[in-house]
């Protein structure tokens, strides 16, 4: 089975739908895929903050078209987004331990769709040395 690690930094949502898609189709297809987010994408993914559909400064003016395209497709829910990528194949979702520490986040906060908070070495020794492909977001 290929292997594909993910390893996602930037917090705006369009990053995150991004990286999602990937790896909606990478599972779909039956690549075994591990995803890591941290720094702003690990602070993104706590129960309040998942929901604030912000985008980077290439969307600018078109944020509410984009929400409103988004939600007629049904992407503007990323938990739900991350439960249906399982549904569809192997895969692991992770969250850096460091990046919630910078943040000042407990566990407790974070979205109940993650798998596991682990340091981003341990990320790289079990999952990027392993893999057959690393894409970063």
């Amino acid at each position: 089975m290929k292997k594909l690690a993910v390893i996602v930094t930037r917090g705006a949502y369009n990053n995150l739908l991004q990286a999602c898609e990937l790896v909606r189709i990478a599972a779909a297809s039956g690549t075994q895929v591990s995803m890591l987010f941290r720094d702003e994408a690990a602070a993104k993914l706590t129960h309040d903050k998942v929901k604030q559909l912000t985008f980077s400064d290439g969307y600018r003016g078109r944020e509410s078209r984009v929400r409103e395209v988004l939600s007629e497709r049904k992407l503007d829910d990323l938990p739900a987004i991350l439960r249906e990528i399982k549904g569809k194949g192997d895969a692991k979702f992770s969250v850096c331990r460091d990046s919630i520490e910078y943040f000042d986040l407990r566990v407790e906060q974070l979205i109940p769709e993650l798998d596991e908070v682990q340091r981003a070495e341990a990320f790289w020794k079990e999952e990027v040395a392993q893999a057959d492909q690393v894409v970063t977001f």
